[in-house]
């Protein structure tokens, strides 16, 4: 019955004993790390009194009442290439966590600048003697570590990336070689309007004896030029492959019955030139120096008699495209005048 109460009262004096023993303990410690004086070395000083002063003396440090901070002692010592020390300065340093509750004056830095070792410590005259024990820097694995999640997010890509450009690049190749071959065959079937043999874009052509002077307008479905023709000028408008369906529409307007009149531009003709990506269709018409009614209006200034004039013209061309019923033959999106 008494032993489990005998046992805690044991337990419980040893606990007392620890405790007091550890509080002394650091009071002790306390008590002796307090840094009232150091060492003195100063080389300049001491060289230049002949090693009367600043060589080995005592420095009292200063602390004042109140004040929380705590002051150590220090040595800055240089090694030669045989590893002797050279002492440079001893003394007093002021408030340096780095010094904090350590007796002896240790460096422990594996590298220094300029083989210069420095060393604090707390406690009266602790820098007396001090001693360089250089700890190992750890593996550089830091350094490492970011390479390696940098180039991650690349890898990633990379491998993201790859089956898509599978896909896209055969799905690619298959467009291309769909549309090269729809437009060869688009291209075969188009008939020439004129008995002659296709022949080369250039500016003196063999088909019709036409030779290209000058881009007089650039349209959204090709240019106009100004061409000689025998011994007249005539206009030429040239559309590109893409814009061959509009060659074709404006040949059919022109086709159409009551087209030939004095209000609408005379057709003269209309050509294939060239083979493969080179074709170009041609569409040949009478040339009028003054180009058309917009332009010119953008530029000049007309009198009433003249607006007169450009409407009964109008108005006239307009006829032209009405049918029986007052039904328009032709539908244009927009009119140029």
């Amino acid at each position: 019955m008494y032993k489990p109460i005998y046992s805690q009262c044991v337990l419980l004096c040893i606990v007392l004993i620890l405790f007091i023993d550890i509080a002394s303990g650091h009071v002790i410690g306390t008590t002796k790390l307090k840094t009232s004086k150091c060492e003195y070395h100063n080389e300049t000083q001491c060289q230049e009194s002949n090693h009367t002063k600043g060589c080995s003396d005592v420095q009292i440090c200063e602390h004042q009442e109140g004040d929380n901070k705590r002051t150590h002692c220090f040595v800055l010592w240089q090694n030669d290439s045989n590893g002797q020390a050279f002492i440079k300065m001893k003394g007093c340093f002021l408030n340096n966590m780095e010094c904090y509750d350590k007796p002896k004056c240790v460096e422990k830095r594996p590298e220094s600048k300029k083989n210069l070792n420095f060393c604090c410590c707390e406690g009266d005259m602790c820098n007396k003697d001090f001693a360089w024990e250089p700890v190992p820097l750890p593996p550089p694995m830091n350094n490492t570590t970011p390479i390696a999640t940098d180039s991650h997010p690349v890898i990633i890509f990379l491998y993201t990336m790859l089956p898509v450009f599978a896909l896209i690049i055969p799905i690619m190749l298959c467009f291309w070689y769909y549309r090269q071959r729809k437009l060869g065959s688009y291209f075969n079937q188009v008939p020439t309007l004129e008995p002659h043999p296709t022949c080369p874009p250039s500016p003196q052509l063999g088909c019709r004896s036409i030779q290209l002077v000058e881009v007089k307008a650039q349209g959204r479905f090709g240019a106009v030029w100004k061409a000689k023709f025998k011994t007249e000028y005539v206009a030429v408008k040239i559309f590109m492959m893409q814009d061959k369906q509009s060659w074709v529409s404006e040949q059919e307007i022109f086709k159409l019955p009551h087209m030939e009149h004095d209000n609408v531009l005379r057709y003269i003709g209309a050509e294939k030139r060239g083979e493969s990506i080179h074709t170009e269709f041609w569409l040949i018409t009478a040339f009028h120096e003054r180009g058309s009614l917009c332009d010119f209006l953008k530029c000049n200034i007309v009198t009433w008699e003249q607006v007169c004039r450009i409407a009964l013209s109008a108005k006239c061309r307009v006829r032209i495209f009405v049918g029986e019923m007052g039904r328009f033959k032709i539908i244009r999106r927009h009119v140029v005048l």
